[in-house]
């Protein structure tokens, strides 16, 4: 039986922040309109230092007196162009978005203090075309320790000295593909159900490889999985019968983290993909009954149990009596 939840210690949303994982653009025509009512117009086109056009790259144009006011928000269309009107009189800059980091116009530009103004008139269009960055890019295959290929498994690359992400899934044939902003210490992990490992080949962060990523260029970086480990086992009650639909948890005692599933109607359950970890279980049936393994009462009373890579690790437990 396969986990049904899982249970972390912030909210998605917080996760989301603490990493910077990097999120998709979205779809954008090129076109956007000012917040002002002028007449002026600002259009122009964004390539790469490779010479590559940057389709549905999000283009924000800025104030230089008020930067933290945006005046319009548009994304650079198939061909890499983006046109904004009705915008008033005055001085302009342009930040350009590149899935996950971002630069000034006319590009390789890391703050405003150093963009280009472009001036914007009443009535006249305003060209502002940008070279910027090319990104690095992360590719490799992910394969079983037997050499099959891995479907679906998460990919992660974590720049390490600026706290972002990049994240993609692997193909049918266990193959993946991140565009991310050059650099160095990035670190490339694998996340299969609960089973998080780094490359080369390891579930220790600290000996993961960091990789530099340069401009332009293609690091490739292939791995297979660890086998992972296991939890399983059958909760009676206290006569002996089995208990079906009862929550089952797990509890990483380094890291808090937690799973839960349900019990089958033989008792049964069963946890897979799981990284190494010394963990408590504990029960609560649908009476609202709560027992540690092995019948325990809280957790600190409760036996400690150890996931081993490759291993099965068992866990039965009988409910004492009410």
């Amino acid at each position: 039986m396969r986990p049904i939840a899982m249970i972390t210690t912030g909210t998605l949303a917080a996760a989301i922040a603490a990493t910077g994982i990097a999120a998709p653009a979205q779809a954008g025509t090129g076109t956007g309109t000012g917040t002002g009512t002028g007449t002026g117009t600002l259009s122009g086109s964004v390539r790469d230092a490779k010479g590559a056009v940057l389709a549905n790259s999000e283009i924000t144009v800025y104030p230089p007196t008020q930067p933290s006011a945006p005046v319009a928000v548009t994304h650079t269309d198939a061909a890499g162009k983006f046109r904004v009107t009705g915008l008033d009189e005055g001085g302009y800059q342009i930040q350009i978005g590149l899935g996950g980091w971002f630069e000034w116009a006319p590009g390789r530009v890391g703050n405003s203090g150093d963009a280009g103004t472009y001036t914007i008139r009443p009535g006249r269009t305003t060209r502002a075309n940008s070279v910027v960055t090319a990104a690095g890019v992360v590719t490799g295959r992910l394969t079983t320790a037997a050499g099959a290929p891995t479907a679906g498994v998460t990919v992660r690359a974590d720049d390490d000295n600026h706290a972002r992400t990049w994240i993609t899934t692997t193909a049918a044939d266990g193959t993946y593909s991140l565009k991310v902003a050059p650099g160095d210490a990035y670190v490339i992990g694998f996340l299969d159900g609960s089973l998080r490992q780094y490359a080369p080949h390891t579930t220790d962060r600290t000996l993961a490889r960091r990789c530099t990523v340069r401009s332009g260029r293609t690091l490739r970086v292939d791995d297979r999985l660890l086998a992972a480990a296991s939890l399983t086992g059958r909760l009676t009650g206290a006569t002996g019968a089995p208990v079906a639909g009862a929550q089952v948890h797990f509890i990483d005692i380094a890291t808090a983290f937690e799973l839960v599933t349900v019990t089958d109607a033989d008792g049964r359950y069963r946890f897979e993909k799981l990284t190494p970890a010394e963990i408590k279980v504990w029960f609560r049936t649908a009476e609202d009954q709560v027992q540690w393994a092995h019948q325990a009462g809280s957790y600190a009373e409760a036996e400690t149990f150890t996931l081993e890579l490759g291993a099965v690790t068992t866990v039965d437990d009988q409910l004492l009596p009410l």
